[in-house]
Order: C-alpha cells, then sequence, then structure tokens
C-alpha cells in the first residue's frame, strides 16, 4: 500500500510543476497593457440626491463647456428719474455739455431740439418748478439784458415718481431790455431766413412784412439808430442796395420787454 501512495504523489508533484511553468510562459508572453496601452475610464452618470422627505424624479443637468465663461448683456435703457426737477436738471446739465445722447435720457427728441438750437451761454439760473394740473413747469433765469433778449426758458415736465419724469417740452421766452435790442434781433432772424425766432421777438404783422418786401438777403441793411416817438421807438434801417429803406414801431418797456410792433417801407 506504501508504493501506490508515494507514486500519486509524486504525480501531483509533477502536474504542479507542469502548471507553474505554464504560467510562467503565458505571462512572460503577454504584453504589457499598462505600459503601451490606453486605459478608459467610465465615469457614472451624475446623480441628482434630493433633499430629505421629498419626493419626484430629479432631472438631469448637462453642461457644456466651450472654454469661456458665458457673457450676459443687460440692456437697462435710460435711468428712471424719480423728481421733475432732477429730469430738468438732468437736460440742462447735457445741454450745457453739448451731449445730446445724455439730454435723450432725460427728454424727447422735440425738446432736445428746441433747447439745443440755443446758445447755452449766457447761462441761465435754475429757479424751480410749480405744478400745473398733471404737468410740472421747471424754469431758468436769464440775467437781465443779454444780449439774445433771452429772459427765462421753461421745461414741461411730465410722467410719475414710479414711471419716472421726462421733459415734453421746451419754450424759450425773450424779453429785449432796449427797443434796438429787439429791431435787430428781428433783422438778424431775417437774414438768417429764421421765421420762428424773428416771432420770439416781434408780432405776426412784423414778421409777415419783413418777409414778404425783402427779397436779397445778399444785400445787409444797415441799422442808424432808434428815436423816442409817442411811447415808442421808430428804430431805421436803410436798404440802400434796392433803393429802400424801413423803420420798425417798438413798443413796451423795461419791465415787460420791447417787441417790434409794424414794420414801415420808404423808397430812398
Amino acid at each position: 500500500m506504501l508504493r501506490p501512495r508515494l507514486a500519486i504523489a509524486a504525480l501531483a508533484t509533477a502536474v504542479s510543476v507542469a502548471g507553474g511553468i505554464t504560467a510562467g510562459v503565458l505571462t512572460a508572453d503577454r504584453p504589457a497593457s499598462t505600459a503601451t496601452g490606453t486605459v478608459t475610464t467610465t465615469q457614472p452618470p451624475a446623480t441628482t440626491v434630493l433633499p430629505t422627505g421629498t419626493t419626484g424624479t430629479p432631472q438631469a443637468t448637462h453642461t457644456t463647456s466651450t472654454g469661456t465663461p458665458p457673457v450676459t448683456r443687460t440692456d437697462t435703457g435710460p435711468p428712471r428719474i424719480s423728481d421733475p426737477a432732477l429730469a430738468a436738471r438732468h437736460l440742462f446739465g447735457a445741454w450745457q455739455a453739448g451731449d445730446r445722447q445724455r439730454a435723450l435720457e432725460a427728454a424727447t427728441p422735440t425738446a432736445v431740439r428746441t433747447l439745443f438750437a440755443i446758445s447755452p451761454s449766457p447761462k441761465p439760473r435754475f429757479t424751480g418748478c410749480h405744478q400745473r394740473r398733471s404737468l410740472h413747469d421747471c424754469n431758468y433765469r436769464y440775467p437781465d439784458g443779454n444780449a439774445d433778449g433771452m429772459w427765462y426758458i421753461s421745461m414741461e415736465v411730465e410722467g410719475g415718481a414710479s414711471a419716472g419724469y421726462r421733459v415734453a417740452a421746451v419754450d424759450a421766452v425773450r424779453r429785449f431790455t432796449g427797443a434796438d435790442t429787439a429791431a435787430k434781433h428781428l433783422m438778424s432772424a431775417w437774414l438768417a431766413g429764421d421765421r420762428a425766432e424773428a416771432g420770439n421777438g416781434a408780432s405776426a404783422a412784423a414778421v409777415d412784412a419783413l418777409w414778404s418786401r425783402l427779397g436779397d438777403r445778399g444785400y445787409r441793411p444797415r441799422f442808424t439808430g432808434c428815436t423816442y416817438r409817442s411811447f415808442g421807438f421808430d428804430c431805421n434801417y436803410d436798404y440802400t442796395a434796392v433803393g429802400l429803406g424801413l423803420t420798425m414801431r417798438v413798443e413796451g418797456g423795461a419791465s415787460v420787454g420791447w417787441t417790434v410792433r409794424a414794420v414801415r417801407f420808404a423808397n430812398l
């Protein structure tokens, strides 16, 4: 019985040695994947964890990266102005700076055009705002005796505190403190072909007479002075190029201002 057991033990040992040799051969012949191959790792899908006590299906979130963070642009529009005086001051400041774009933040295009047609010098002084029905009138007063005869600028402001205020209209009021200033203003307006400006210091009849009778603006009438007569002044011009003279009748006073009421013509 001893010999068979020894033979079986020897046979088991031989098989074990042979298996080890085979495994060694296979390992030696297999290429090393970690040295020359590519390792691919698959990440599990993102999982959204719901707060404790809630139910439902978590929503998948997909994020695409382009290398540049997204830029969000917000158009806020013009600022909301919550006080009528601030709207008037905003427009006034833009006018003094010659900035039409900034002026449009606080006023209508019509108001901006009217104000920017006026010279910003001399600089008027803000005298406040007062309410008139649903509107506000905000005024700027000029110093007396300025060359343009400007008296004050009135800004009509509309809107409300919640929606914001803006200047809807601008009115330039002139008061000429001298008869000669009123006469010269009317003639300057005619030379510029500006009937609307002429009406700021003259009656409609005087403007019509000047525009209908005088012709070529290449010949400039020459101012010869004003003469006091019957609670007013006669201010004269020689239009010698066409053999015509004209007299402007100016009436009013220093406190209320002087206005050209009529124009008379005479052949020279």
